[in-house]
């Protein structure tokens, strides 16, 4: 399950209502190995910016098809609005 990055407020939100879509715009999904042998996924904005990262897979592989069925997927999830008080599904 891919986690944020950052906690307060979107990511690019100006603190007026507005964000710049074109600098969060996703660029790339990338795979990578961390020191301790674990592989994961992160997406990244045009700029460069972590939008979101995944948890830990065994192989490059699978960390690579998570990320593949995250991108397939993403065009047909649903957007709900949450309190910070409501049950999180699992």
């Amino acid at each position: 399950m891919a986690t944020a990055t950052r906690k307060a407020g979107a990511v690019g939100d100006s603190g007026h209502g507005a964000v710049d879509v074109t600098r969060l715009a996703p660029s790339a999904f990338r795979v990578f190995e961390n020191n301790g042998g674990d592989y994961h996924w992160t997406l990244e904005s045009a700029s460069g910016e972590t939008l979101a990262r995944s948890g830990a897979f065994t192989s490059y592989d699978a960390a690579e098809r998570a990320a593949t069925n995250v991108r397939n997927g993403a065009a047909s999830a649903q957007v709900e609005r949450r309190s910070a008080d409501s049950p999180v599904r699992a």
